[in-house]
């Protein structure tokens, strides 16, 4: 195993500008991820639309934009705006906002109230969930990305080779994860480390909290990897399709914000989404909930990470090793 392993970090030199890019676009996303979370203050972002000249919507917890006609959804969707709230004449509201069901309410409190309103509350996401969801987009893309290795010798026909060998296959499959784990996980830490450590920057959680999240999505991310390689045998394909997967459901499960907008199917597909529970346990964690009670989410993220890998597994022993030519 350990030759396998170190074979796949001299094979880093084949592509060695395009792994150096992207480990380095991963380190100025955290980076920025780390110092936007931890020194600015987060405010609700509320555009209210009226024709009324005089407007008593104000509240320190809220920036307020009066506009005279209502913003496009793009901006909603950029976060420029939170929410819109749109004045229809004889003291009737209506209230737009691509957040959840939730943020709804919490804008229709700000009708009643609108100098008492606080947009934060117990289930607010902290700096630490807010750096975590941030990651979580390319912790995922390079565990597609740098399945490289596996990749290669499936379409070269090389892992026939190594099938036939007098060794265990298993082995060699766990060379792959263990190198994945490895490249892809220490550079994001390595980095926080230096953040909290150097910097002194607030990133939420320990470090040694943040190496056990890492540990847990980077291990989903491989699984993943393996699991599409192990069924798309070429490796262009594979990576296209792996990082197509990855970006509209990480989007969807909520990495920058929330897509379920009191939609009940698309909240029954997202909820499905391991990054959906795996934030949701990372939230839970941060707002200091009892661990039996978000234990499930996190147990579900490692069950589908062990339900991959060990299709992969299956997958490709049947293929390469158990056939009959």
């Amino acid at each position: 195993m350990i030759n396998f392993i170190r074979n796949d970090f001299c094979r880093i030199s084949t592509r060695k500008y395009y792994i150096l890019i992207s480990v380095l676009m991963t380190m100025i996303s955290i980076v920025l991820g780390v110092y936007l979370t931890s020194n600015v203050q987060t405010k609700a972002n509320i555009a209210i639309v009226t024709k009324s000249t005089t407007s008593n919507f104000k509240s320190k917890y809220a920036n307020v934009t009066r506009l005279d006609k209502e913003p496009e959804k793009y901006e909603l969707v950029l976060s420029k705006y939170d929410g819109v709230i749109i004045d229809k004449g004889n003291g009737k509201y209506a209230i737009d906002t691509i957040k959840n069901e939730d943020y709804r309410k919490t804008l229709e409190m700000v009708l009643k109230n609108p100098k008492g309103f606080n947009p934060e509350s117990k289930d607010s996401r902290g700096i630490g969930t807010t750096i975590i969801g941030y990651l979580l987009m390319f912790i995922l893309l390079q565990g597609v990305l740098f399945m490289f290795t596996l990749a290669e010798d499936i379409e070269l026909k090389q892992i026939e080779r190594i099938a036939a060998a007098p060794i265990y296959f298993i082995k060699y499959l766990l060379s792959n994860f263990i190198f994945n784990f490895f490249i892809v996980s220490l550079p994001a830490f390595f980095i926080l480390a230096v953040m909290k450590e150097i910097f002194g920057y607030n990133i939420g959680f320990s470090l040694l909290e943040y190496a056990g999240l890492l540990g847990i999505i980077v291990s989903f991310g491989i699984a993943f990897a393996m699991f599409i390689n192990a069924i798309v045998k070429v490796s262009d394909t594979a990576n296209m399709m792996g990082s197509s997967i990855v970006v509209l459901t990480t989007i969807l499960a909520g990495s920058f914000y929330s897509f379920e907008n009191g939609n009940k199917i698309l909240e029954k597909v997202i909820w499905i989404l391991p990054q959906k529970d795996f934030l949701s346990f990372v939230q839970g964690l941060e707002n200091g909930k009892n661990i039996a009670s978000i234990l499930p989410q996190l147990l579900y993220v490692i069950i589908i990470s062990l339900v991959f890998f060990i299709f992969s597994i299956i997958k490709m022993k049947k293929d390469y090793v158990l056939r009959e030519d």
